[in-house]
């Protein structure tokens, strides 16, 4: 008897407006950490945005996966799953440490975290350099937005191996800012063009084009 030839499984819904949104959220979070709006003690407060940003963006990169859209999977998976979780973790970390670590050994404490953030955030800010030409096969836009929140993470990255002072994390954080948000931008478009099926909000055309292969003969 002769097998049916495997069909591929239908491709789910697009998630991508969630994980737009879901990234403006954790970074908006964040940012009044960064920037010096709040004291440092408050960080324990993004910690349940970064929770829930954190699951959506698992959600939408196993779905963009199965999609087999690996621009975005990767996109979602660097920006939320690294960035969210790490963060979320780190708001754990730092609220535990207020709590329990005595005064003698926190800096000890505080000096090797550091130096571990900074080469955690040293990759993702190079990896993001080249993450910016593939969103440019989609729009303009987004490339450069990579590109200006990447200038954050480089600052950010420079503040923890002690090369600018803290004060200049704020500057980084204002470049955050910019980039969640055109995340939220991108979300409310990718949700709000299709339910009119016309551009409401554009979203420009691509930084670079795909080469098309000639057709076989």
């Amino acid at each position: 008897m002769q097998r049916e030839a495997e069909q591929p499984l239908p491709a789910w819904a697009n998630p991508s407006a969630i994980g737009f949104i879901a990234l403006a959220v954790g970074i908006y979070s964040m940012v009044p950490i960064f920037c010096g709006w709040v004291a440092r003690e408050a960080i324990i407060a993004t910690l349940p945005w970064g929770i829930a940003s954190l699951i959506a963006l698992i959600i939408v990169t196993i779905v963009e996966l199965r999609n087999r859209n690996p621009l975005a999977a990767f996109a979602f998976g660097a920006f939320g799953i690294i960035i969210a979780g790490t963060l979320t973790i780190n708001t754990v970390k730092d609220f535990v440490w207020s709590m329990f670590t005595t005064q003698s050994a926190a800096p000890m404490m505080i000096e090797g975290a550091t130096k571990v953030d900074a080469m955690a955030w040293l990759a993702l800010a190079i990896a993001i350099i080249f993450v910016g030409f593939a969103c440019g096969l989609r729009w303009k836009s987004f490339a450069i937005a990579v590109w200006i929140g990447d200038a954050g993470v480089w600052i950010i990255t420079l503040v923890n191996f002690g090369v600018l002072s803290h004060a200049a994390a704020a500057v980084g954080g204002y470049f955050l800012l910019l980039l969640g948000t055109y995340f939220l931008y991108i979300g409310i478009a990718e949700f709000v063009n299709p339910v009119f099926k016309k551009t409401i909000l554009p979203l420009g055309g691509p930084l670079f084009k795909r080469q098309i292969p000639p057709p076989k003969d």
